[in-house]
């Protein structure tokens, strides 16, 4: 059993009944209890993994009120679906007779809730204070279904709010707007991390402008916190698989606020004079000109590539070109070994609650209250009310920035810093963190030193190797594969690929039978499945560390695709490099 690290008395209000609760609070959770002793019983339960922020408001009477948000994963009792549904509890502090003392007492159960979520970090003067975040929010109006905005407004910033981080947004209105931004910011280093509110284009644009900064050892650290706004949300979706939740907007904005810093692998792509970086896919043939062809079907979402691939099914264009890869051996070039993940199942501290009210039962010697009792909180879905006629608009928030008695609960919170644990200009340094005193960054010489040798052993003008296998003729698509999803609903070949695995699936199909070829397609996008069950007569497959391609150039009507934006038509040289960019994401599953 979890030490208590508080214990206090509040009302809480179930079915329009006042009920005095003994409010615990230990590292695993928050403990709502009718009752004292032997006889008390347990009325809810609420996993702190859940829980995103607390706040303090005053009501009506100078009432004061504690609200503690969490979203815990349900499963629909009627589909069976998995969701993450949006709950809050309002607890009444009145157990000290001058409004001021129950202030307090709210304010002291916030600091500690939001210190055990997001950790402290020491002031000049030695004392201790709540972790402050700040994101750079990108937003694409004009991506997707063009609703990426409304996100924004009515679901991603309330969020952020409730947790406590402060947000400056940035409508991008061009295409190269937010590779711009961030490539010319001089005080990047005051976000802890940089969101995208968009498809998979904006996320492109970001690691790239991230890239092309003097600084970019230290600046492709920063963690990416990705939402799904997009037509294609690739890496918002393997992220999300890995963590091991729903695929879902409210889960992708959880996992942004809750998850920690996690490496993810780049490739460098090399084409002509330019040099880029993808994270998700490299694609020449099908893929590439369903992703293309099909833009004037934005509108349509991600419904625009199924309706796209039976189009080209129907006239399945084959091109002729030459393809050079390095097979994976069992150790990279960086002498690390490839890793898997393989989030079959939810993360213990993630499984799914059936009741969204009663907590499973514990090893306590307690009496868990029926469902029954609670139907008219479970029907409400968005979170338990006091009464039908509380007015929510009456609360008005209570300023707790201030440092007064914060030291009673210092000693007491344990160190839970999770956001960004990784990057270290972030967590090393003591230093305030406002524009005019964030550090100058140091370079990373491993991270530089490792890019630049593999620029020096082999780059798209060097010799091949004799070791790299070579395949030419005429092809219906070769594809590069670097996560487990390429949208929500289109998955990679292999779904145990973690986000820095150090490997590419290669996907090639050379065929002249456009018969054969249109029927090994049309089951590898419906059984949507391993490479091992996806190897056809056309269609194969291999795990690679780098690549050469090399189209015919005579020929036209093809296009090539770097993570779905479309780049000239000509020879590419691709390397992966093993986790040197960071995302947020939850633990992996075991």
């Amino acid at each position: 059993m979890s030490e208590i690290l508080l214990a206090e008395e509040f009302v809480y209000t179930v079915n329009n009944v006042d009920t005095t609760v003994h409010l615990m609070l230990t590292a695993a959770g928050v403990s709502l209890r009718d009752g004292k002793g032997a006889h008390s019983y347990r009325l809810k339960y609420i996993h702190l993994t859940d829980v995103i922020g607390a706040k303090v408001h005053y009501g009506a009477k100078d009432s004061v009120y504690l609200l503690i948000h969490y979203f815990p994963l349900i499963k629909n009792r009627f589909n069976g679906k998995v969701q993450r549904c949006k709950k809050q509890v309002i607890l009444c502090a009145n157990q000290h007779e001058t409004t001021g003392g129950n202030v307090k007492q709210c304010i002291k159960w916030k600091k500690a809730i939001s210190r055990l979520i997001n950790g402290y970090e020491e002031k000049p003067d030695g004392t201790q204070k709540t972790k402050k975040r700040t994101f750079l929010a990108f937003v694409n109006p004009k991506g997707g279904k063009g609703i990426a905005k409304k996100m924004w407004l009515n679901t991603v910033k309330p969020m952020l709010d409730v947790a406590e981080i402060t947000s400056e947004v940035v409508y991008t209105e061009y295409s190269g707007h937010a590779r711009d931004y961030v490539q010319d910011c001089k005080d990047i280093y005051k976000y802890s991390a940089i969101m995208t509110v968009s498809g998979d284009g904006i996320i492109f644009e970001v690691y790239n402008g991230l890239m092309k900064r003097d600084d970019f050892t230290e600046a492709i650290k920063i963690p990416l916190a990705i939402i799904p706004g997009g037509s294609g949300n690739g890496l918002c979706a393997a992220i999300l698989h890995q963590s091991g939740v729903p695929l879902t907007l409210m889960d992708a904005v959880y996992v942004a606020i809750r998850g920690s810093s996690t490496p993810l692998d780049m490739v460098r792509v090399e084409q002509g004079e330019n040099v880029m970086w993808s994270f998700l896919s490299i694609a020449w043939g099908f893929l590439s000109a369903v992703d293309i062809e099909s833009e004037k079907m934005r509108w349509m979402g991600e419904a625009r590539f199924t309706v796209e691939a039976v189009k080209k099914l129907v006239s399945f264009p084959v091109k002729s070109g030459k393809v050079w890869f390095a097979p994976l051996t069992e150790e990279l070039d960086d002498g690390s070994q490839p890793t898997m993940s393989s989030p079959k199942s939810l993360p213990r501290n993630k499984q799914i609650s059936k009741d969204p009210i009663v907590e499973p039962k514990s090893s306590e010697s307690l009496t868990d209250v029926g469902a029954n009792s609670t139907a008219s909180e479970e029907e409400n879905g968005v979170g338990e009310v006091l009464d039908p006629s509380f007015d929510f608009t009456s609360l008005n928030d209570v300023d707790t920035d201030t440092d007064e008695d914060s030291q009673d609960i210092d000693s007491k919170i344990p160190d839970r810093n999770r956001i960004v644990s990784e990057t270290a200009h972030l967590q090393d340094s003591e230093k305030c963190r406002c524009k005019k005193c964030v550090p100058a960054p140091t370079p990373d010489p491993e991270l530089l030193q490792k890019i630049t040798d593999s620029i020096e052993q082999i780059g798209l003008n060097s010799e091949i190797p004799e070791s790299w296998k070579l395949l030419e003729g005429k092809f219906a698509s070769v594809n590069a594969l670097s996560l487990s999803h390429l949208t929500f609903s289109i998955r990679n070949t292999d779904m145990e690929m973690s986000l820095d695995c150090g490997f590419m699936w290669l996907m090639w199909s050379n065929t002249d039978s456009y018969t054969v070829g249109r029927q090994d397609f049309l089951q590898l996008l419906v059984q949507n499945c391993t490479p091992e069950s996806n190897e056809t007569r056309t269609i194969h497959f291999e795990k690679v560390r780098a690549f050469r391609l090399e189209p015919e150039l005579s020929e036209s009507g093809a296009y090539v695709t770097i993570d779905g934006e479309l780049v000239p038509y000509e020879a590419l040289h691709a390397c992966i490099h093993k986790g040197i960019a960071r995302v947020l994401c939850l633990p992996s599953a075991v």
